[in-house]
């Protein structure tokens, strides 16, 4: 799970990052945290890997209100989480989906709460809906509908139960939006949606009736991870 904490407060920040840690350890989960001082840095280098972000709401510059709107034109599906010493705006976060809000200063059990209802969101999985470009404009796509993504050269082409769709990307774009979901590679053109794997004979994978190749560097991890998905574990 990798999470992004925004607070300009130094203090601040480090008392969210313990909690989210703290929660993290009690749930026997790995957590990979990243810690930005102010909204600005944090959009400039956003790169649709994180699972959940965590805004302070009263940051100079550029607030975290105004911040999840601009990151919102970018990713319409992270789950968003806000702090702040100012309840009386904390409503306004639900104009950009965000799924909760903490008034500080956090106590653990109130924490450990809202942890509980992202994670309700984030783990929510093949219901969520991804953006992406095409030459016909911008469209939203369920991930439980895709079977697999290819990659074309400068394009990426889903390949989805109601046909295919093109756009101008990498599977390198598109791969940490799904990062916590049952997709893989089996080799460097190929992410797969596992629950759609029909079969394997040797190197042949059978995708929704099409037939993939596994790459030999893919392989280990790929089985690996269907291995897991089949046994019910989470990725």
């Amino acid at each position: 799970m990798k999470i992004a904490i925004v607070d300009d407060d130094s203090k601040d920040r480090r008392s969210v990052e313990l909690l989210v840690r703290k929660y993290f350890a009690e749930e026997g989960q790995d957590c990979d945290i990243a810690l930005f001082e102010d909204a600005v840095s944090f959009l400039k280098s956003y790169r649709y890997e994180y699972q959940l972000i965590i805004l302070d709401i009263d940051m100079p510059g550029l607030g975290g209100i105004d911040a999840a709107k601009k990151l919102r034109e970018r990713d319409p599906d992270v789950v968003l989480m806000f702090v702040t010493n100012m309840p009386q705006y904390a409503l306004d976060g639900f104009s950009v989906d965000a799924v909760d809000y903490i008034v500080k200063p956090v106590s653990y059990p109130e924490f450990r709460l809202k942890m509980m209802k992202a994670m309700r969101y984030i783990c929510a999985g093949l219901d969520r809906r991804i953006a992406i470009r095409t030459t016909d404009g911008t469209m939203q796509i369920a991930a439980s509908d895709i079977r697999y993504i290819e990659s074309q050269l400068h394009y990426v082409i889903f390949h989805t139960v109601n046909g295919n769709l093109r756009a101008r990307a990498s599977l390198r774009d598109i791969e940490p939006k799904l990062s916590d979901l049952p997709f893989a590679r089996c080799s460097a053109s190929y992410l797969v949606n596992l629950r759609f794997v029909d079969s394997m004979h040797g190197d042949d994978l059978v995708v929704g009736g099409d037939l993939l190749r596994i790459s030999r560097g893919k392989k280990q991890e790929f089985l690996s991870a269907f291995t897991r998905y089949i046994g019910g574990l989470s990725k």
